[in-house]
């Protein structure tokens, strides 16, 4: 099974007295990190085999790609003109309500697919393949984890992704004030940690005459908001 994020924010609604939270699990037509471009009509034929509105709807929306955290099963999920929308009410357990309230937080925006493929066109000229058919597994709510690398790597003309980088230290920084699980509150301080660290780096690569190679990995001794005054100031230079 293959792993695709969606690294734009992608989420329509959380309704909590509902619990119900809707988006995309991912959208058509354009051109991924890894060079994928996934097609209209690619989960058509899965969505009929195992779709909420099929004979055997086994299609889950689980936590980080984890099958042993399953948030719900979707009651809704179709494609439109966009991508794969999707309507899940979370289910009331701890993880549940802690999930539903990292939205609500605006923590979690980002969703991604557990997917095999089943047929593709490849063009070798620009490296692109494009995504025809596809059997989805599942969605995920998903965090900025697994692209912390990516993030870190990116190069001085990428301001949005600093201002990105910023709008998710602020949402944690009001989260992990917050009513959740122990666990929860031990990664969101993992968490905070982590994009703390990054700004740190990205504002170091951003300052005139210092070689990539030369960054040390810094120490977090200085607090968010002294962070974001010192990111601001480097995007000004930029």
């Amino acid at each position: 099974m293959l792993y695709k994020d969606l690294t734009v924010e992608a989420v329509t609604d959380v309704d909590k007295a509902q619990g119900i939270v809707t988006g995309y699990f991912s959208v058509f037509g354009n051109k991924d990190t890894d060079n994928d471009i996934i097609l209209p009509g690619a989960y058509k034929k899965t969505l009929k085999e195992n779709g909420p509105e099929s004979e055997r709807p086994r299609i889950l929306h689980l936590y980080m790609h984890d099958s042993y955290k399953v948030l719900s099963k979707p009651h809704v999920l179709k494609e439109d003109k966009k991508g794969l929308y999707f309507e899940s009410k979370i289910s009331q357990t701890a993880l549940g309500k802690d999930v539903l309230q990292l939205y609500l937080d605006k923590v979690l925006t980002e969703h991604s697919i557990g997917y095999q493929i089943i047929k593709r066109e490849v063009d070798e000229e620009s490296e692109t393949q494009t995504l025809i058919e596809l059997k989805l597994w599942e969605g995920s709510t998903v965090s900025w984890g697994a692209n912390m690398e990516a993030l870190a790597e990116s190069v001085k003309g990428e301001v949005p992704n600093m201002n990105r980088l910023i709008t998710k230290l602020e949402a944690l920084e009001t989260a992990i004030k917050g009513n959740y699980t122990d666990e929860t509150a031990r990664q969101l301080e993992i968490s905070l940690k982590q994009i703390q660290q990054n700004i740190v780096t990205l504002a170091r690569m951003a300052e005139p005459g210092v070689p990539t190679s030369d960054l040390v990995e810094p120490k977090i001794d200085v607090t968010a908001d002294q962070i974001i005054k010192g990111i601001v100031l480097n995007i000004k230079n930029l």
